[in-house]
């Protein structure tokens, strides 16, 4: 699967062409799943917003390309897991695919690229927070190797019903920490020069 994922996509750094993509894939998250505890869409604006913001912080956001058409299919990025700066060295990853494009490797491409550039800025966990009825998503990040690492009962209602929300999380051992008295800091996604090199790949 992962062959043939690779020779029908490929992977870059996300820009202004993307916009409308992510937002309809973002959007669609929000209308028909439970996999985004969010309530009202957004506007492409919005979401030029947001990614201005990941390139000033140094958090990645790359997009899966059609090599046939040419065109954004799916898109993950990194965000931070928490704000307090004792947690800098963690952050969250997280996926979206067009639904056309389902079962198609997607998903595993690019989290195994995400895991790539989290080694190679520096960071030590990376997390995933699913919602515990999203089970393609369960078994995607299990079958890379992430780690169970708790459960959240009832914490979000959409649709009608309570929601359980799971972690699963990816540690990174070669990440060192910057010593006793520094404050972590991870190494920024590098905006405008990235390249995929398949490297995360399995």
């Amino acid at each position: 699967m992962m062959t043939k994922t690779l020779q029908n996509f490929t992977i870059r750094e996300a820009d202004e062409s993307d916009l409308q993509l992510i937002t309809d894939l973002y959007n669609e998250a929000i209308v028909n799943s439970t996999s985004l505890f969010v309530f009202e869409t957004v506007t492409v604006e919005e979401k030029k917003a947001w990614l201005d913001e990941c390139r000033r912080d140094g958090y990645a956001v790359i997009v899966a390309v059609d090599k046939t058409t040419g065109q954004s299919v799916a898109f993950a990025n990194l965000s931070s897991f928490r704000s307090k700066p004792a947690y800098n060295l963690s952050a969250e990853v997280s996926v979206y695919i067009h639904p056309n494009y389902h079962r198609r490797g997607l998903g595993r491409m690019l989290v195994n690229e995400m895991l790539a550039i989290s080694k190679r800025m520096g960071l030590r966990v990376i997390y995933s927070v699913i919602t515990g009825e999203n089970t393609p998503s369960i078994q995607l990040f299990k079958s890379l190797g992430f780690r169970h690492a708790g459960l959240f009962k009832n914490c979000g209602y959409k649709f009608g019903r309570w929601l359980d929300v799971e972690f699963w999380e990816m540690d990174i051992p070669e990440t060192q920490g910057p010593g006793p008295d520094a404050v972590p800091a991870f190494i920024p996604f590098p905006w405008g020069k990235y390249i995929f090199t398949n490297q995360g790949q399995v």
